[in-house]
């Protein structure tokens, strides 16, 4: 497992605290418009902070330079 840096770390947590909201929800009756969302969310946040943190972005339709011979 690759190390996460600190902002991956905080929204890692966060991600889990939102699904721990979400499940304490459920169980106490909430409507499902009422912790669906939180529940959506904090699972992207968890899912988020394993992305690659690369600060190049690749973009492949970008033209590349052709090189010319003199």
């Amino acid at each position: 497992m690759k190390k996460l840096n600190t902002s991956q770390k905080i929204v890692l947590v966060l991600g889990v605290v939102l699904v721990g909201i979400s499940i304490f929800g459920k169980f106490n009756q909430w409507e499902y418009g009422s912790y669906y969302p939180i529940f959506y969310a904090g699972i992207s946040m968890s899912w988020i902070a394993f992305l690659p943190s690369r600060k190049k972005c690749h973009n492949p339709f970008k033209k590349k330079q052709t090189q010319t011979s003199n």
